[in-house]
């Protein structure tokens, strides 16, 4: 399995396997804490051999510096066809956000797991304006 794409974004949509992808960010400034961000999305895109055909889990996680989980995990499966091209099936996801509470400035972090093994991290910084 590899990853061509794991961004965050204020929007993201998949239109027909075509992803598009608006405004991506990792930095969140505000003058108070603590802060809702109105909106942003998770724009995901994997791309699988034909040898990992079948079901895979999926787990993302948004957590704060000491590892704290900010919201509930969202997991799921995802079942994996064999390639149409005969060699390797992508697949996107997009996972959109509203209303996400940061208590405190610092660095934050989504993560994305598959199988249970942690695949990649992307930071996200809030920074009190002055």
């Amino acid at each position: 399995m590899e990853i061509e794409i794991f961004t965050l974004a204020d929007f993201a949509q998949d239109n027909n396997s075509k992803l598009t992808i608006v405004g991506t960010f990792d930095s969140i400034n505000t003058k108070q804490f603590p802060v809702q961000h109105p909106a942003c999305s998770i724009a995901c895109r994997l791309r699988f051999a034909t040898k990992e055909s079948g079901v895979h889990e999926f787990r993302l996680r948004l957590i704060d510096d000491k590892g704290k989980e900010i919201i509930q995990p969202i997991e799921g499966n995802v079942t994996i066809g064999q390639p149409q091209n005969g060699q390797f099936t992508s697949i996107n996801f997009v996972i959109n956000f509203n209303q996400l509470k940061f208590d405190a400035p610092g660095r934050y972090a989504f993560e994305l797991y598959i199988d249970g093994d942690w695949k990649s991290g992307l930071p996200l910084f809030l920074h009190q304006a002055v």
